[in-house]
């Protein structure tokens, strides 16, 4: 600012000197007097007042500076504390979903494991109690079976003896080869001596039949049946 004011004079200086050589001449015999106002007059009066207006200048720069710098501070420590103070919200909030989520594993899990453990006992019970009956029936069936089956041979027994036994006395006799109507006549793997009509006669296997032929001379011979 000092250098400014310095460059500043300098120049106002310059310009009188030159003024002072042409316009600017003593107050006898000047038309124009208030000539020296701006040649003298407004360079003390902006040196004068430049004290003013740097002393105004420093203090809005003050001002503003006091306000930069207090809105800084209240910035730093107000952003500084409000993450702080939201991390803390933060950290509990996430704890907190934490704790509910390990305590709702942990009574699902609870849940979970009950309703298993009823749902093999029901299969215990579904597999056993049935396999249970059933064995009791197959064991029963087969104790009824050793009498059921004992009776039945006991009736085959009797009914082999009584019946058949007495049909055996009276059975007629096999018949002969010779004689018509003997199932032996019924026989196809070979004829019997003395069968009748209804016996069938074997069949003779078909001979080939050799046929000659003019496009292969040196094979004239082909075999079809």
């Amino acid at each position: 600012m000092k250098l400014l004011l310095s460059l500043s004079l300098i120049s106002i200086l310059a310009s009188c000197t030159s003024m002072r050589s042409s316009t600017c001449t003593s107050l006898d015999g000047n038309p124009r007097p208030t000539a020296e106002l701006p040649c003298k007059a407004a360079p003390k009066t902006n040196e004068g007042l430049c004290y003013v207006s740097t002393a105004i200048g420093q203090g809005v720069k003050s001002t503003v500076d006091v306000v930069d710098d207090s809105t800084d501070y209240v910035g730093i420590v107000g952003d500084r504390q409000l993450r702080n103070y939201t991390k803390i919200g933060s950290d509990a909030v996430y704890r907190s979903d934490d704790i509910v989520y390990r305590e709702a594993n942990r009574y699902t899990d609870y849940v979970m494991d009950t309703y298993d453990n009823g749902a093999g006992f029901a299969a215990r019970a579904i597999r056993r109690y049935p396999g249970w009956l059933t064995s009791i029936y197959r064991r029963g069936a087969n104790s009824t079976r050793k009498p059921v089956q004992a009776a039945m041979y006991a009736y085959g027994d009797v009914v082999d003896a009584g019946i058949w036994s007495t049909l055996h006395i009276i059975k007629p006799l096999d018949p002969k080869p010779y004689m018509v109507g003997s199932l032996n006549d019924l026989d196809q793997d070979y004829a019997l001596p003395g069968s009748a009509w209804r016996c069938r006669l074997p069949q003779l296997p078909a001979e080939p039949i050799q046929e000659t032929s003019g496009k292969n001379p040196k094979n004239p011979y082909t075999v079809s049946k």
